[in-house]
């Protein structure tokens, strides 16, 4: 077995909030020969930190500077240092990091418009990719898809016509009580509906208090496990995908989605004009469609078999150090 000390060494600094992203990121690249320390992407890594990055304060760069500071200056130099999205990073903290690091490559999963820090650094990393679309054409930046961190599909029943799993932000609550209006009766559903915190409920309530009200049996303060959601996901004939308006790539719901062998319904006509998913396994829902339009696509998506086919964090973390050239996805009989 190859030692710790033999072992390229990564800095991963990531948001450490986001379920559980950071650590399938650090075993993945444990997977490729590295040895992982992981840092949040600002700091003071707490409410206040959040509140400041939420809010874009200069001050949390001079904050989140320090707290690199702090952290590294005693240690060796890094191989690697890969930052996912980095809201708390400025140009310093980027000239800091390069007297810590060989190389450093970042990432962008949101799109510039709701994550816009990189623009002030993205230029001073070794590579730098993104998720979004639009952002990849209109920067001429590497474009590298997210992934899906769920097992390739089983033989199972499909007893749910529609599942409906999102965290609540923008339109959600919209589309998911015109996707309930739409489902012919009888049909069976699974719809869980994440809310952050109370204060964000509160806010929502005062915004849109009737439609808060009819999808209240959905919503939840806590969030459903990751392999219970795999589970009702992979027990379904479709599933809904919203992204946000401000952002043009393609979700890690999708990419999970096409590993269980489930369609897509999603309001990203990005998605589905990607060429990554097989034509009657995706559908785009404009924002106004009426019932019936819905109702109609859910039964044609709901009647598609797609093949599970897989894009793994692994095949993700290839793409985007780019040290590997290979296929971007892969099949059951690949993997055999």
């Amino acid at each position: 077995m190859e030692s710790v000390s033999n072992k390229k060494r990564c800095l991963l600094i990531s948001p450490l909030r986001f379920y559980s992203f950071h650590h399938g990121i650090a075993s993945a690249l444990e997977g490729l020969g590295y040895h992982v320390d992981i840092l949040n992407e600002e700091f003071p890594a707490n409410v206040f930190g959040r509140v400041l990055g939420k809010c874009a304060l200069p001050i949390l760069r001079f904050l989140t500077l320090r707290g690199l500071r702090k952290r590294l200056d005693t240690r060796a130099v890094y191989d690697l240092v890969l930052i996912i999205k980095g809201r708390g990073l400025g140009a310093a903290s980027l000239r800091y990091l390069r007297t810590r690091a060989r190389r450093i490559v970042g990432y962008n999963f949101d799109s510039f418009l709701y994550n816009p820090s990189p623009l002030d650094w993205y230029l001073l990393t070794d590579r730098y990719a993104t998720f979004d679309i639009a952002d990849a054409a209109r920067y001429n930046l590497p474009l590298v898809h997210l992934f899906s961190a769920a097992p390739m599909a089983q033989d199972r029943e499909r007893a749910l016509e529609l599942s409906i799993i999102q965290r609540v932000h923008s339109d959600r609550l919209k589309y998911a009580y015109r996707l309930l209006r739409a489902l012919p009766p009888g049909a069976r559903s699974y719809v869980f509906l994440f809310e952050n915190s109370r204060l964000t409920f509160a806010l929502g309530v005062l915004r849109r208090p009737l439609l808060y009200w009819k999808l209240r049996e959905y919503i939840s303060f806590k969030p459903l496990p990751y392999s219970e959601a795999m589970r009702v996901l992979g027990s379904s004939r479709v599933t809904f995908d919203y992204a946000h308006p401000r952002q043009s790539g393609i979700t890690v719901r999708c990419f999970e989605a096409q590993s269980l062998g489930v369609a897509i319904l999603t309001n990203n006509r990005y998605a589905v004009e990607s060429g990554f998913f097989a034509d009657d396994s995706i559908a785009y829902l404009p924002d106004g469609a009426n019932e019936s339009h819905v109702r109609a696509q859910i039964a044609e998506l709901s009647e598609s078999r797609p093949e599970p086919r897989c894009r793994t964090i692994s095949d993700f973390l290839i793409d985007l150090l780019d040290e590997e050239k290979r296929p971007y996805i892969s099949t059951e009989k690949d993997r055999n």
